[in-house]
């Protein structure tokens, strides 16, 4: 990455080469650990997991019915029922050595492995047999319990209604690969494979810091003083941390005197921080001291970014640590985490996905972009019913997008992104939306 060290050598660079230039200075920790597969929700697998047996391990019926030969339901039909001996019930859990012999069935249940020589499933609703569990009154059959004779209405064909062996997973190959984030749906396949544990990456340690000697005390619950203002961003990027998993140091509050930044700079150090992430103190102004704290003792490599909102932004090394400092706009800094530090916490967590999913929607409204920058505005995006019949993605603004109005941000599920020569996008026309908190798998 090319080290801008002062404003001789300041450059603004495009959202897509910032990040670019981010990926490319990490690589995820290598400490690993070994957890349980619900501990390991939201956690990134270090190896690929095999299958160990096939899933699920045996031909099973996928409703209640009669388990046949199919081709002893040939020519079946309402008005030329087939008869059926029936020779006992399965239900889930059940097994038999007895196979069926030509005209016979059994009564089996949702989940119980089919029989010897069976090779379908008559639902019940396909022959005259009495009502399962009780659900047709007096006449019902009793669970455990069998009719001696069924009539089958219905031709089948061999594999109806069966669901076969290895369907889900093949013993020896691969269900989730290495760099997969753990989701509900991946505790699930690890559980059905009987995995009790994996090895995932370690959560990185991620050290917060708000800078500005106009914030108050976080717990100041009384009247502000003038020109003061609330902190909002530390507890934001606190829970944007969190979000993505990462363990967060809360290293509270910084005034603008190099001295106060150093400090806390240094406290994140020592306490073994992976990354450092601020808000404030990177733009112009002469009170702005994070990055020249930054460049002083360690280095600096981006010093701003073509976007709105958050183009004051600065990326270098204190103490060998990583530091992204964000604008102090509240907005600014959010939308810089979404777009440039989220990157990089799930790379440096081992994630293979780092971009989130992107798409094209139709704008439900007029919307400008007067900045002569890449705009990321704050939308709700929405399915809705298009011409013939088809779903198409729509979205429109949250309302004013001033960097300082955060309300915006708790409004919006997407950024709809507008390039710097895209001045206005009338309403029916296409745009490009970024999910938020959404993610390919790979």
């Amino acid at each position: 990455m090319q080290l801008n060290d002062g404003p001789a050598s300041r450059r603004r660079i495009s959202v897509d080469e910032a990040i670019r230039a981010l990926l490319a200075q990490f690589d995820p920790v290598s400490d690993h650990e070994r957890i349980t597969v619900l501990d390991a929700l939201g956690r990134t697998l270090v190896e690929d997991i095999p299958a160990r047996a096939d899933v699920p391990p045996f031909d099973y019926a996928t409703l209640d019915g009669y388990a046949v030969r199919a081709s002893d339901t040939v020519g079946a039909a309402p008005d030329r029922p087939v008869p059926f001996e029936v020779i006992g019930v399965l239900a889930a859990g059940a097994v038999t050595s007895r196979p069926l012999g030509k005209g016979e069935a059994y009564r089996i249940l949702t989940g119980a492995p089919l029989p010897p020589g069976a090779d379908a499933v008559v639902p019940f609703e396909g022959t005259d047999g009495k009502g399962f569990g009780g659900w047709e009154g007096a006449d019902a059959v009793s669970l455990g319990l069998a009719e001696e004779r069924v009539a089958v209405r219905v031709q089948v064909r061999s594999g109806d209604d069966v669901r076969p062996r290895a369907e889900d997973q093949r013993s020896g190959e691969i269900l989730l690969r290495s760099g997969t984030r753990v989701r509900p749906a991946e505790v699930a396949v690890l559980a059905s494979a009987g995995i009790y544990s994996v090895w995932v990456h370690r959560r990185i340690r991620i050290g917060v810091l708000s800078t500005g000697d106009e914030l108050v005390a976080r717990d100041h619950d009384g009247p502000l003083g003038p020109g003061k203002i609330r902190d909002a961003n530390g507890p934001a990027v606190l829970a944007l941390a969190m979000r993505d998993g990462a363990e967060t140091v809360d290293l509270g509050q910084a005034l603008d005197q190099p001295n106060s930044v150093r400090g806390s700079l240094l406290k994140g150090v020592a306490l073994g921080c992976d990354l450092l992430v601020t808000s404030g103190g990177v733009s112009m102004g002469d009170r702005d001291m994070v990055k020249h704290v930054i460049r002083d003792e360690g280095e600096v490599s981006i010093w701003s970014i073509d976007l709105r909102p958050g183009k004051p932004f600065t990326f270098g090394r204190f103490h060998g640590v990583p530091v992204m400092a964000l604008p102090g706009n509240p907005v600014s800094a959010m939308v810089a985490y979404e777009l440039l530090v989220n990157p990089v916490v799930r790379r440096l967590q081992g994630d293979r996905a780092t971009v989130p999913v992107e798409m094209m929607a139709i704008a439900d409204q007029e919307i400008l972009n007067d900045s002569g920058r890449e705009n990321f505005v704050r939308g709700v995006a929405r399915i809705a019913g298009g011409a013939c019949g088809s779903i198409e993605w729509h979205v429109c603004p949250t309302g004013p997008q001033g960097s300082g109005i955060l309300t915006s941000m708790s409004r919006a599920n997407c950024l709809i992104r507008l390039s710097p020569e895209t001045r206005r996008v009338e309403s029916g026309g296409r745009v490009r939306v970024r999910l938020m908190d959404a993610f390919p798998l790979w």
